[in-house]
């Protein structure tokens, strides 16, 4: 399989996970902690896993639903390198009209618009175990 065909199919399953956190991760977190406008890392990391969701690209559903400062906390802790601004404006361009700022109620908000199937392309970073968080 060649490295551009490889590339695409990453890019689609994110796009797909992402998607998926989009559409099941609001009500997830409501039930499992309560409505708010932010979760920590560790409860969207575990309201992924409950809902059988990819945990491949839980980094998205944590840059989603978590603030900033816990997000960069979480991620030194745990090792990873990923860019919160980069993951999401890619969200934004492709859910939310390029609005970076969307927040739970956002997110809330557009979940139903979606049906099962996800979209293609795209380039954030998440790169797990300290590469240079900028490249896939």
């Amino acid at each position: 399989m060649s490295a551009t065909l490889r590339k695409w199919i990453k890019k689609f399953k994110r796009n797909r996970a992402v998607k998926s956190y989009i559409r099941k991760l609001p009500r997830q977190l409501a039930k499992d902690y309560g409505k708010s406008r932010t979760y920590s890392p560790q409860q969207v990391r575990k309201s992924i896993e409950r809902s059988k969701l990819s945990v491949a690209d839980a980094c998205y559903g944590i840059a989603m639903f978590s603030g900033r400062e816990a997000f960069d906390i979480y991620h030194r802790e745990t090792g990873e390198t990923c860019n919160f601004d980069a993951m999401r404006s890619e969200i934004a361009e492709k859910f939310f009209d390029g609005n970076c700022d969307f927040e739970v109620s956002d997110i809330s908000s557009v979940s139903s618009d979606f049906g099962d199937t996800a979209g293609t392309d795209s380039g954030a970073s998440h790169d797990s175990g300290g590469g240079n968080g900028g490249s896939d």
